[in-house]
């Protein structure tokens, strides 16, 4: 299933005998990978998006008066700065020349390849948690609709009617199993990340009482 899926969208693969959840875990292919960084678009219900640190953020329909992007080091805000500026602000929320400086004392001490495992971890997580919302929604549909017929309100007003075998309570049961996927993938992710930040911070605080 790629990220960004509706709930209908959900319960129509499931009615049409195709599991929507067949990959779990972080997939640079997705729809939301295949975005560049930065990149604002729209859905089918005119909600915008935009993606920012790997993650798709919503975005307010308020104007938005104070737009800074400041480097969390330096404080300087690179708008004003280069086009590096620009490529790596948005995922360190660095400028430039501080990302430079912090990549090469990781490179050094040791906790760099650290550093990129836990934000794949990371960014694989938020997929995931997306996943299970939209799961959890169609989860609670299906539970309210026990015993009904299957029929939807498209967008247009039009009437979606689905028949056959398929029912509200077989679509509960494959999407509580998908369920159960996601939620120990999740807990083996969360382990991982637990992990590698006590390691992080071990080899920090041993690099730097070898610096003093």
């Amino acid at each position: 299933m790629k990220k960004g899926k509706s709930n209908l969208d959900i319960l129509r693969n499931y009615v049409e005998g195709t599991r929507p959840f067949i990959q779990v875990g972080y997939d640079e292919n997705t729809a939301l990978e295949s975005r560049k960084e930065g990149e604002e678009w729209e859905d089918g219900r005119g909600n915008r998006w935009k993606k920012e640190n790997g993650i798709k953020k919503k975005i307010s329909k308020k104007a938005t008066i104070i737009n800074e992007k400041r480097c969390r080091i330096c404080n300087c805000d690179t708008r004003w700065g280069n086009y590096l500026d620009d490529r790596v602000w948005p995922k360190t929320q660095l400028c430039y020349d501080c990302f430079n400086e912090e990549e090469t004392r990781m490179k050094l001490d040791g906790t760099w390849e650290i550093f990129n495992k836990l934000r794949d971890l990371k960014n694989g997580k938020s997929a995931l948690l997306d996943h299970k919302s939209k799961f959890e929604q169609t989860k609670k549909w299906c539970e309210e609709n026990k015993g009904k017929p299957l029929e939807f309100v498209n967008e247009d007003g039009s009437i979606e009617k689905w028949e056959g075998d398929t029912s509200a309570e077989k679509i509960l049961k494959d999407v509580t199993s998908d369920l159960g996927i996601l939620e120990n993938r999740l807990t083996e992710i969360n382990d991982l990340i637990d992990g590698l930040e006590k390691e992080y911070e071990s080899k920090s605080k041993r690099n730097n009482k070898t610096r003093i």
